[in-house]
């Protein structure tokens, strides 16, 4: 292993805040992404110099940003480069098939454009955030991304339509590390607000939080609660979390532990399996940690001088190996998933706090940028971390659905079932907790209908008035004849339409309704078009009552106003033309609703 400072003056000796290796197939060169202070994102060409050291050459600059670049996360793919800054925009590059650079005069001074070797353009803008945007995480597929932000919240994104999936406000303080679980099931996010939040992205909904941990035991007597997280003293930015290639386990900085009156800096491992406690920590006695990244290689296992397989420790019984870098405020960590302890350590490389990781495609450099304005380069010889899997593990992926279509299933579902079938919510829990106890075990269902519930009743009762009245009126033109029999009848349907709601298999079909937010619930109020003269005929008591109160002459006159002029005495024929007024008035808001 060597290390190397390149005396390059990266972003005009602005800090430097985040870098990023392209992926690509060529193995021999590597293009690598900064960005800085100085509101640019630049490229680079990395290669290996004769002395075994990285030697780097510039490539191009891409200035489109107006404010300073905090994270830039090339895409699996290595097609499309992502860059957020503290303008709240996420901007999406593509490298140009013509090699002439992009004629961008306003942005970029002509010095700067002559000097591009490459031209990068943007394909797609970004915008949800309304705050500094602090850390992007691709899927592995790169059709899907998540970003955390300042304003408290993380988004995931639909890159293909450039459309939200879901907004992630659970935090509450900025979101400084982001990242999407490679098998697709899981995004997780820290904040310094010191809570770990867990999501599961086929329901959009949190899974879990990781915030506080017990100290002692119950045996020894008084059992502590203790915070697991830094808060906001901390000096970084940035507290980038990532999962392992093979999505087995999450790594998550800016740990602290309390060991008496000591705290101790660490870096949490959580395992897939059970991710609402860590299964183990990695102390960093000096300075807090803020950045995990894996190597993309995978490794065989180190064996033993006699050539018997290294007993694994019981917390990585993998068949594999796998590298990951840890960044502390001076120093990098080199760990691997078959022992406990580092088998390297960099430090006293910067003389400020170092901001960012990244490994490149074969595992060859592992670079380190820093708030000084410089960035570091570790560089390993063919075999010097190990020797690569020849075949590496195949993953199932999970692809998210797409937040525009589950949205329009929600509302569909819930324009199906009446609000006269939501209160027996109890029974619809079991059904979604089955349904969802797979991706968010966590989640209390029952707490999330109980509140939606309270605010049904009161919607019901308020919103769908309107249409009651304008109901009783058609159904007061409709049949003068036997108004007189509708009126006592109206109890009878209630209690029918009442009892044979629930019992109508619509409500179960719609077993997403419980968990809707409030916001979808009052577009409940469309009911059933199979049963919409029972059930409204059926909620015609209770708005007569209060128009009864405020018009007692309301219900007669409709009556009146559709028989025979000759048959009625002069006071019913008086009485008409207000009637028939009336009826004008309450019909305008039927056709206009």
């Amino acid at each position: 292993m060597k290390v190397v400072t390149c005396e390059i003056a990266w972003h005009n000796k602005e800090p430097v805040y985040s870098l990023d290796f392209q992926h690509s197939c060529d193995g021999r060169t590597h293009r690598l992404a900064t960005a800085g202070v100085d509101t640019t994102v630049r490229l680079w060409w990395v290669g290996m110099g004769p002395d075994g050291k990285a030697a780097v050459e510039f490539l191009s600059n891409l200035a489109r940003h107006t404010k300073a670049v905090n994270v830039v996360r090339f895409s699996p793919s290595g097609e499309l480069l992502a860059s957020g800054g503290d303008d709240a925009a996420i901007l999406l590059w593509k490298l140009n098939d013509s090699k002439e650079p992009e004629q961008a005069p306003v942005f970029q001074e002509d010095e700067d454009a002559q000097l591009n070797k490459e031209s990068w353009s943007v394909v797609k803008t970004l915008r949800g955030h309304i705050e500094d945007v602090y850390d992007i995480s691709w899927t592995r597929d790169g059709n899907f991304m998540v970003s955390g932000s300042v304003d408290n919240t993380a988004i995931m994104w639909d890159i293909n339509k450039g459309q939200k999936l879901c907004i992630l406000n659970d935090h509450k303080s900025y979101v400084q590390g982001v990242t999407w679980d490679p098998l697709g099931q899981y995004v997780a996010t820290l904040s310094c607000d010191r809570v770990m939040r867990v999501y599961s992205t086929h329901t959009k909904k949190k899974s879990c939080s990781i915030s506080k941990m017990s100290s002692g035991t119950p045996a020894e007597g008084e059992v502590k609660q203790y915070r697991m997280f830094h808060d906001d003293s901390m000096r970084s930015f940035f507290r980038r979390l990532s999962f392992t290639p093979d999505g087995s386990f999450l790594l998550a900085p800016a740990g602290c532990v309390e060991a008496g009156e000591n705290i101790m800096n660490t870096t949490y491992i959580f395992s897939r399996k059970g991710l609402k406690r860590p299964i183990a920590h990695l102390p960093c006695p000096s300075k807090a940690t803020l950045a995990v990244r894996c190597c993309p290689v995978y490794f065989e296992l180190r064996t033993k001088k006699d050539g018997s397989i290294q007993a694994l420790p019981s917390l990585f019984q993998l068949p594999y190996r796998m590298v990951f870098a840890v960044a502390s405020e001076d120093s990098v960590y080199l760990y691997d998933t078959q022992q406990t302890l580092p088998f390297g350590l960099v430090s006293n490389i910067h003389y400020h706090t170092l901001s960012d990781l990244t490994w490149s495609r074969d595992g060859s450099f592992l670079a380190v940028s820093s708030t000084d304005g410089y960035c570091s380069f570790l560089s390993f010889s063919p075999g010097e971390l190990g020797t690569p899997l020849k075949e590496p593990p195949t993953l199932e992926v999970f692809v998210p659905n797409s937040g525009v279509e589950k949205k329009g299933k929600k509302t569909s579902a819930a324009r199906t079932s009446s609000p006269v079938s939501q209160p027996p919510s109890s029974v619809l829990t079991p059904t979604t907790q089955t349904s969802l106890g797979k991706d968010s075990p966590s989640v209390p269902l029952s707490s999330v209908t109980s509140p939606e519930e309270k605010k049904n009743t009161p919607s019901a009762k308020s919103k769908p008035q309107p249409r009651r009245i304008t109901l009783n009126t058609l159904e007061g033109w409709g049949k003068p004849a036997t108004s007189k029999a509708t009126a006592p009848s109206a109890p009878e349907t209630l209690t029918s339409g009442s009892t044979s709601a629930p019992s109508t298999p619509q409500p179960h079909t719609a077993s997403l309704t419980p968990t809707n937010s409030s916001k979808t619930q009052p577009r409940i109020a469309p009911l059933t078009p199979s049963t919409p003269k029972v059930l409204n005929s059926a909620n015609t008591p209770g708005p007569t009552t209060p128009k009864g109160t405020t018009t007692p002459k309301g219900p007669i006159p409709r009556r009146v106003s559709l028989t025979p002029v000759a048959s009625r005495s002069a006071s019913s024929f008086f009485n008409t033309p207000s009637s028939t007024e009336k009826a004008k008035h309450v019909m305008v808001p039927e056709f206009r609703y």
